[in-house]
């Protein structure tokens, strides 16, 4: 098995329990030896790097809708945003609080990187957009891009981060509509 197929193991464990297992529990729970978890990982805080370096890709792959020529520019709007959301859902409170208690480093590192490269892509969605006469010419993507990228990653950080119910359903479609509605040219 290859580091991969470790992570692929490893990730959906760490979003449900948490990170304050120690290596001996994840070699159980994922049912390799502790001996073979650290012939793969030299220790927990490369694993956990390694891990956060997987779900960046998985990030990324959620929002590259925003930024698909085959993708018209409203639907990938609507996607890259639905696809955020679809990426926070599946981590639990405990996951992200632990990285951010644990991990603050990581867990900087990895929201810088996340926001970024989904205000550039929604920036590029934008641009693409007002080129094509889909948006509206006068918006300025850089602005209109930062705003959505801070809405959405701050509606996590006190919602689903803490732990309390939310309607993130009815958040993001309200989010999705209004933005888009905002944009859209209706010549």
């Amino acid at each position: 098995m290859n580091k991969e197929k470790y992570l692929f193991r490893i990730i959906p464990l760490l979003k449900v329990e948490g990170l304050s297992l120690s290596m001996d529990n994840i070699a159980d729970e994922i049912g390799v030896s502790r001996k073979t978890l650290y012939n793969n990982f030299q220790s927990k805080d490369e694993l956990m790097a390694q891990c956060s370096a997987r779900l960046l890709k998985e990030f990324s792959k959620m929002t590259q809708c925003l930024t698909d020529a085959d993708v018209p520019v409203a639907e990938g709007f609507r996607d890259g945003i639905l696809g955020v959301r679809n990426f926070f859902r599946e981590a639990s409170h405990v996951f992200t609080r632990d990285l951010m208690e644990m991990y603050p480093g990581l867990a900087s590192d990895s929201h810088n990187s996340g926001t970024s490269l989904f205000e550039q892509r929604l920036r590029e969605n934008i641009e693409r957009g007002q080129a094509d006469g889909t948006y509206r010419s006068d918006v300025d993507p850089a602005l209109f891009s930062k705003f959505i990228a801070f809405s959405v990653f701050s509606f996590f950080q006190k919602e689903i981060m803490t732990g309390k119910s939310c309607p993130a359903d009815e958040y993001f479609d309200k989010v999705i509509d209004f933005n888009l509605h905002a944009i859209l040219n209706n010549k």
